[in-house]
């Protein structure tokens, strides 16, 4: 994969929402195409046909027949992101105009299906703005899932136990290396790593780490030569633990007043008849009474959704705040220790923390997607690049009157941030560990004369 250049970043950052959003959805279905292709040919299932006929994606049927012919994935996918509307066409357009896809068809039974296919600089843009490699994918011996299955094996080999079954033992570790990295345990009990194995485990952690930073693979020098401390991550967790059990809390506490309320508003049943007017009045007295005490639990659970959410917020932002305190680290490569605050006991004469802007990892994809909830957190939204996305009503929440949960702005920041700093995946990203210095076998003693 060649490494983003500052014109493919450039082209990206000038399309505005929806076409980069169109843009993503058309990378994604190219990728997910070659993926499939070399995976088929793995299994010895060979695709002659060229390039530019097996990335070409459908788009959509001229004329448009929902009903009849139903829709492709491309708006399957475009619906899912809220784009998919009268404004596709326009939108693919642009993106043929700028010369970051092409346009084709070919004939239906019904008609003709539009289709779409990436160029070689649409495909750098795509990726420039969606890659989480900001120097390119490096490259190792052994693929994300076989050295995430490699370190399993290290893992259990060091507790002294067996690794269950896995096709990619098998026809990886077993088949395609020589000696085997992996080996079958008699009598069916699994697998274990092989003395090669554990070699190859140790000389090539640093590169495949480099390669693959989202695997936990423990350090073969033992956990306490882990870069990114565990408890960091458990603070982390704790934040997010407090503020969930505090929102949980929150949402109880509000259905139990919008219940409440509903039941104080709602009419008398009505009055068998006839009736004496004593008695009548005895259904009025109760209904009254009933919505009385309606109106007290209404307002006994609107001051707790009250207090809920203020703790609620003051949880969110110290969320936020012990994230960004961990990116910090994360990108200048320090202790996270020295930043990340726990959650505090309790919020009475709670100093509010400051929320420092978000350091910069040079990796677009982050960068760009933090400084936007960043603005969103403080108050201060960045303007949107073209319409707002619409979600059709079956992507819609289905619950659309529950009002949003409290400190949602600052929890969304802590969320995409812990998402890409859990286990040290982004300090492994931007800073790779470095490979170990060869060793040297010791010197023989010589014999005394």
């Amino acid at each position: 994969m060649p490494p983003r250049t500052p014109k493919a970043l450039a082209a990206w950052s000038e399309l505005n929402d929806r076409q980069q959003g169109t843009l993503a959805v058309i990378y994604d279905l190219d990728q997910g195409a070659e993926s499939a292709r070399r995976r088929s040919a793995a299994q010895g299932y060979y695709d002659a046909r060229p390039a530019s006929e097996w990335r070409q994606i459908a788009f959509a049927h001229d004329p448009s027949e929902r009903r009849l012919l139903g829709v492709t994935e491309m708006q399957s996918r475009l619906a899912a992101r809220g784009w998919d509307n009268q404004g596709n066409g326009s939108t693919v357009a642009a993106l043929a105009t700028r010369k970051l896809i092409t346009r084709s068809q070919y004939g239906t039974p019904y008609g003709v299906m539009l289709t779409v296919a990436l160029t070689r600089a649409g495909r750098a843009a795509a990726r420039a703005g969606l890659s989480l490699h900001p120097d390119g994918a490096r490259t190792a011996a052994l693929g994300y899932r076989s050295w995430q299955v490699l370190a399993l094996l290290w893992a259990a080999d060091q507790q002294g136990l067996p690794w269950t079954h896995s096709t990619t033992i098998e026809r990886v570790l077993i088949d395609k290396h020589v000696p085997p990295l992996a080996e079958a345990i008699g009598n069916y009990r699994g697998y274990r790593i092989t003395d090669r194995g554990r070699d190859f485990y140790r000389t090539q952690y640093a590169a495949h780490t480099a390669a693959h930073p989202d695997v936990h693979a423990p350090h073969p020098l033992g956990p306490d030569a882990e870069p990114w401390p565990k408890k960091a991550d458990e603070l982390l967790k704790e934040h997010r633990r407090v503020y969930r059990a505090l929102t949980t809390a929150w949402r109880e506490a509000d259905a139990a007043r919008r219940a409440a309320e509903e039941e104080a508003a709602s009419p008398a049943r009505p009055v068998p008849a006839p009736l004496p007017a004593a008695l009548i009045e005895q259904f009025a007295a109760r209904h009254r009474l009933l919505q009385d005490t309606a109106r007290q639990r209404a307002d006994l659970a609107a001051g707790h959704a009250e207090e809920l959410a203020a703790h609620a917020e003051r949880a969110a932002r110290a969320y936020a705040a012990a994230t960004l305190a961990a990116l910090r680290a994360a990108t200048s490569q320090s202790n996270p220790l020295v930043g990340i605050e726990p959650p505090p006991a309790t919020t009475d004469g709670w100093d509010e923390p400051h929320l420092a802007p978000p350091e910069a990892t040079g990796i677009h994809a982050i960068d760009a997607e933090v400084k936007r909830l960043y603005a969103v957190a403080i108050g201060k939204p960045l303007p949107r690049r073209g319409p707002a996305p619409k979600r059709r009503r079956h992507w819609a929440s289905l619950d659309a009157t529950a009002a949003a949960p409290p400190g949602q702005d600052h929890a969304a920041l802590a969320g995409f941030l812990f998402e890409h700093l859990a286990d040290g995946a982004l300090l492994r990203r931007l800073h790779p560990p470095t490979p170990p210095a060869p060793t040297r076998a010791p010197a023989r003693e010589e014999a005394a004369p």
